[in-house]
């Protein structure tokens, strides 16, 4: 009778592997997406200029998702010196969140656009 047990935890223990073998084959052969994606949203973009400093608005689903006063990836709290600098980094955000990505901005891409920043 002992010998019967010892047969039957090794069985349960290859019968285990062999489903978990399977499972780990099933998950990666039908990986599920890391984020849902909604071909329902929609981004625009809004330059303005508030106490006489261009700024930009950038709406989703007509919701205001980000409100952005200074340029991105520079030291200090440096202004947009023209609509067109402000409009073109915004462009450049709306591009990346469509593309499901974070909407960092850097330094190079700033100077790769010509847009105008006090460097330190």
């Amino acid at each position: 009778m002992r010998k019967n047990n010892k047969n039957d935890i090794g069985f349960f223990i290859t019968l285990g592997f062999i489903v978990l073998v399977f499972s780990i084959g099933f998950m990666l052969s039908n990986p599920q997406p890391s984020k849902a994606k909604d071909n329902n949203v929609s981004y625009s973009i809004e330059v303005l200029k508030e106490d006489g400093n261009w700024l930009y608005k950038i709406f989703k689903n007509d919701i205001l998702y980000i409100k952005q006063d200074y340029l991105p990836a520079v030291h200090g709290k440096q202004r947009f010196a023209s609509k067109k600098d402000a409009k073109q980094v915004a462009q450049l955000v709306v591009q990346k969140l469509q593309r499901q990505k974070i909407p960092l901005i850097t330094k190079e891409e700033l100077i790769t656009n010509k847009i105008a920043f006090q460097p330190l």
